[in-house]
């Protein structure tokens, strides 16, 4: 029996962990999960618990974190580290790195049982599918294995893996996941990455049965005390025919307010939309609008989605009773400053209710990116060292009136709520960027984000506090 321990350095809850933690129990391994920031506080949990392997579940940005822990970890314990998530799968380079055993790459569920496997029976790592090892010095990677079809097949997340985190645990919220993949392809998003990844292994889009879906949200709301659901699929609902049937089972069996994400013209094309998201207690949507420019959004962002389409989205949700929260970015390759007040007077045109910003963030190997060396706004050597964990400080491009739309960003959210403030903010943004700013954007952000996601007071508070860094850099 091999014991794995994940490590991170929020104090959130992800599922991702979940569910590797509910397989590796289910395949007779241990699973615990400690946060903190320093080696220091994780040294009592290594101590005690004595892992075979250290899990590291990572964005790129936060991978130098990790990287670093990593490192730091080698005089503590002898244990495997793994770096798993988004970061090694798509910069499987940092296999490489010395502070590292082995990289995950994509689903990783059953690579680490097949980890936890071969630790236990004293075997080496060689061949297993999804994972890059060192051999004689150099990364051996194989290929990842056909994606699970049935999702259903895959144990149920393992929430017991975040008690550990005690009263700074969020019970009122919880995220339920009811597909996996996206059918969409826009440019700045890893969605792309994953088709290459996994070509002629399976179906990138698959859809959990919604009986299961109900048995999970119960269990959510009669175990866990769960008073709101949020559904974390990147497009909720993208099929209709499961929708609609599982609308009413939901309300019927649960009956709890949920939120969800989607797309502005899958709410605007289908009139029933709407009205059933909110006859079965739906409070709030969030989508993506990213840009007012329209051909910024579809040539550049290949997002497909006019501005007609979000309009009548936002008026639908508005009819129906729902509020809603809009992605935006600003910064993007090729933009101007006004482009950039294009997109808030779009919000502002839609009256949304939870505007949300952040500057573009140009991940090494999506087509964005790539587009942005292109075009000399980021030098050929940038790499995903360069980049930040935070979505909210400073642009990495070379690009007339940056500094204005870094600017702009941190008063986006005040401008949608009081359009009245767009002369003084005109001028506040020709000022250099400084501390005040980002200290009325994070009073701002806490507002908007407590109302939107019915969390508790309290927790979000704490949360805030912890990651302050991400706005205050």
């Amino acid at each position: 029996m091999g014991k794995l321990l994940f490590l991170q350095n929020h104090d959130a809850e992800f599922l991702g962990p979940m569910y590797i933690s509910a397989e590796l129990k289910r395949a007779g391994h241990q699973c615990r999960l400690a946060v903190g920031r320093s080696v220091e506080d994780f040294r009592p949990v290594i101590e005690e618990y004595a892992p075979d392997a250290i899990g590291l579940s990572v964005m790129t940005g936060g991978h130098l974190w990790a990287l670093d822990i990593a490192g730091r970890l080698r005089a503590l314990t002898k244990a495997t580290i793994v770096m798993g998530g988004p970061h090694p799968t798509f910069c499987p380079g940092v296999a490489a790195h010395p502070n590292l055993d082995l990289a995950v790459r994509g689903e990783a569920e059953q690579a680490m049982v097949e980890i936890m496997d071969r630790i236990d029976a004293g075997q080496d790592f060689q061949g297993i599918a999804n994972v890059l090892c060192r051999v004689d010095g150099a990364v051996q990677e194989t290929p990842v294995r056909p994606l699970v079809e049935d999702l259903d097949l895959i144990a149920p997340a393992d929430r017991s893996l975040y008690d550990v985190l005690g009263d700074k645990r969020e019970v009122r919220v919880q995220r339920v996941i009811t597909a996996r993949g996206c059918p969409f392809d826009c440019a700045f998003c890893f969605q792309g990455s994953m088709r290459v990844l996994y070509a002629g292994k399976g179906r990138l889009m698959r859809v959990r049965k919604a009986a299961t879906v109900i048995e999970e949200c119960l269990s959510l709301k009669n175990e866990h005390g769960a008073q709101v659901i949020f559904f974390a699929d990147d497009c909720f609902g993208v099929d209709r025919k499961w929708l609609y049937p599982f609308l009413e089972e939901f309300r019927a069996q649960v009956g709890l307010p949920f939120v969800c994400l989607a797309r502005a013209d899958i709410i605007a094309r289908d009139p029933e939309y709407a009205p059933r998201l909110a006859a079965a207690g739906c409070e709030s949507v969030f989508f993506g609008i990213e840009t007012g420019n329209e051909r910024l959004r579809n040539e550049v962002l290949n997002k497909r989605l006019s501005n007609a389409d979000i309009i009548t989205a936002a008026e639908q949700l508005h009819q129906a009773g729902i509020r809603f929260r809009t992605y935006n970015i600003l910064g993007l390759p090729g933009e101007t400053l006004e482009d950039a007040f294009s997109t808030v007077d779009l919000n502002v045109r839609i009256k949304a209710d939870y505007p949300w910003c952040s500057i573009f963030a140009p991940y090494p190997g999506t087509p964005l990116a790539s587009e942005a060396v292109r075009l000399k706004l980021l030098p050929e050597s940038f790499s995903e060292d360069d980049m930040t964990e935070s979505f909210f400080v400073g642009s990495a491009l070379d690009m007339p009136n940056i500094r204005e739309m870094e600017n702009l960003q941190k008063f986006f959210q005040t401008l949608v709520l009081w359009p009245w403030a767009k002369p003084l903010v005109r001028r506040l943004i020709g000022l250099r960027p400084n501390v005040l700013f980002s200290l009325w954007f994070g009073f701002v952000y806490f507002i908007l984000y407590l109302r939107s996601e019915r969390r508790s007071f309290w927790s979000t508070l704490r949360f805030a506090l912890a990651n302050a860094r991400h706005v205050l850099k």
